[in-house]
């Protein structure tokens, strides 16, 4: 009975022991159109006043291909305009960036809202986009 119960064992270690399959941490594949990553967008007013400056802060990353621009447009029914337009020329992407715009509310917008988009840009021209809306008082 003693030899049977340690045949048993052996067999089931010998049966974990082959499971086990040796593979890379890293996929086999190549990333075709990486994308970048605005991981948190705010705004030191979303409820500004006409005339008032409101600054925007960015922590963006891009891990598997470098970016190229980061973009603040204002969009008007379903239209962007580009407002600011920063350019990398050498991205980490081990690393993640904090980014500062400006944006001075313009006169005729009392009472509206206002959608500002950020575009993160990268190498292939792949593009993600985060959008905040501030409501100017009246």
């Amino acid at each position: 009975m003693r030899n049977l119960i340690n045949i048993f064992a052996i067999a089931l270690i010998a049966v974990f022991l082959s499971s086990c399959i040796l593979e890379d941490q890293e996929p086999e594949y190549d990333v075709v159109g990486a994308v970048g990553t605005i991981a948190t967008l705010t705004a030191s007013s979303t409820t500004p006043a006409v005339g008032e400056t409101v600054t925007f802060t960015l922590l963006v990353y891009s891990e598997h291909e470098p970016a190229t621009e980061l973009r603040m447009n204002r969009l008007q029914a379903g239209t962007a305009t580009n407002l600011e337009t920063r350019s990398f020329s050498n991205w980490n992407t081990e690393d993640s960036y904090r980014e500062t715009f400006q944006f001075q509310v313009p006169q005729g917008t009392a009472g509206t809202a206002l959608t500002i988009q950020f575009a993160l840009v990268t190498q292939s021209n792949f593009i993600t986009t985060r959008n905040i809306t501030l409501n100017v008082r009246p």
